[in-house]
């Protein structure tokens, strides 16, 4: 099962090409496939994901701990990470020794045997005090491969003056959001050119599927053994009208917004060029400490008066790579994550909700944390499908938004955008 696994991996490397990986972090400092007995590890974390403090004290005491042992941090960007790690992960002499997976790629992975199976470290990490979400993500077939690392989920942020002078109330039901955001665009109560209701960029999928997954719709579902779009679907086509009126009416460059723009959502909003935008908890430090006072901020609204919507589950799972020549000292750096002081930081410095709950803490005894958990615990996976991650790093989803945001009607971004999804997860 192992090696059948195993060429899976390599035949998904094949089909997404050749990578250039100038700093993949050789964990291998022995020739041939034996394991290695050397402390010197190499651990993979994605950009803006860990808080340096965690960072910092892990490679601390892991050089502690091990004489003088040298671990390796190598931040890695998400664009592309799926093709990288399909080439890196099955190489030995290419492969680091810990790896952080975005909880909606991590499947890709599992099921192709490319981690290490840990669900004898599963009580030891944190037991019943882990993410249950994200042991979902992370198990195949019953055993536990990627343990959870940190969820997030996105707030709503906005100016409570605009609002106020717009005479526009606080919306509490998702229709209300709706028009609440457009309302506040045509008042624009301070006067700015280019001025957005809310900063909504059609290439942030992330945020534009709360519309898609409050509705009803999952992008896809199982049915029979086979995977079926279901952007078609009444609830596909609600939520997707939704965006089509906003993209045209609450938000001035939802089309023309670069990917890069759009992972910098507190920027418009601290020229004054919007007056709401969603993200993640940590991105509250990075608002203008001017506009902080003004700010507000509140979980993603749901149909019903006072209900929490269905955002996208944000997080990350981590593992070790099955072709790592060092099993067990990645183990032990396994197990010094699940410590508080690497977990801790992610609640009192990185707005995350830890992967251990044990240490949220910190996040819960804040305002803007107790909606953050609030909201996580509403929050909606992508579809557990081996291919899903396959459906991201292609772009599916985030090309489909972006032409609905160009024009393009509901209907025939929901039709094509099903048979993409469905010949990628049927392949």
């Amino acid at each position: 099962m192992q090696l059948t696994r195993r060429t899976t991996l390599a035949a998904g490397a094949a089909l997404a090409g050749s990578a250039a990986l100038s700093a993949c972090g050789g964990s291998s400092e022995s020739s041939g496939g034996g394991q290695s007995d050397s402390k010197d590890l190499t651990i993979w974390l994605m950009r803006d994901s860990v808080p340096q403090t965690s960072v910092d004290w892990l490679v601390k005491q892991w050089a502690d701990q091990n004489g003088g042992a040298k671990l390796t941090v190598e931040i890695q960007d998400w664009t592309g990470i799926v093709t990288k790690l399909q080439t890196t992960l099955s190489s030995a002499d290419q492969t680091p020794d810990l790896v952080e997976f975005g909880n909606s790629q991590v499947l890709t992975f599992t099921s192709a045997g490319a981690l290490t199976d840990i669900s004898d470290l599963q009580e030891e990490l944190g037991g019943k005090d882990l993410l249950a979400s994200l042991v979902d993500a992370g198990s195949y077939e019953g055993k536990l491969f990627a343990a959870p690392f940190y969820a997030g989920a996105r707030l709503v942020y906005y100016r409570k003056s605009l609002l106020e002078k717009a005479g526009i109330a606080v919306p509490t039901t998702l229709d209300a959001f709706n028009e609440a955001v457009v309302a506040l665009k045509n008042a624009n109560p301070e006067g700015v050119a280019n001025f957005s209701g809310i900063f909504l960029p059609a290439k942030d999928y992330g945020v534009s599927a709360a519309w898609i997954f409050t509705r009803g719709a999952k992008f896809a579902v199982e049915k029979g053994g086979k995977w079926e779009g279901d952007l078609t679907t009444p609830d596909g086509i609600a939520g997707l009208d939704d965006l089509k009126n906003l993209y045209a009416n609450a938000c001035t460059v939802s089309a023309t917004a670069t990917l890069e723009e759009a992972r910098d959502p507190s920027a418009p909003y601290n020229r004054r060029e919007a007056g709401m935008f969603i993200a993640l908890n940590n991105q509250f430090p990075k608002v203008d400490p001017a506009l902080a006072p003004d700010t507000g901020f509140f979980a993603f609204p749901g149909e019903e008066p006072g209900s929490v919507g269905k955002v996208f589950a944000g997080g990350s799972n981590i593992g070790i790579p099955a072709m790592s020549r060092k099993q067990e000292a990645a183990k032990a750096l396994l197990k010094l994550v699940f410590q508080s002081g690497f977990m801790e930081p992610f609640a009192s410095e990185g707005g995350w909700v830890p992967g251990n709950s044990s240490y949220a803490g910190p996040l819960e005894a804040t305002e803007l944390g107790a909606v953050e958990v609030k909201a996580v615990q509403n929050a909606v996976a992508t579809p557990k499908s081996e291919g899903w991650g396959v459906v991201e790093n292609n772009d599916v989803i985030r090309d489909g938004f972006t032409k609905l945001a160009q024009g393009a009607s509901p209907q025939q971004v929901a039709q094509e955008t099903d048979a993409k999804v469905e010949s990628l997860l049927n392949a």
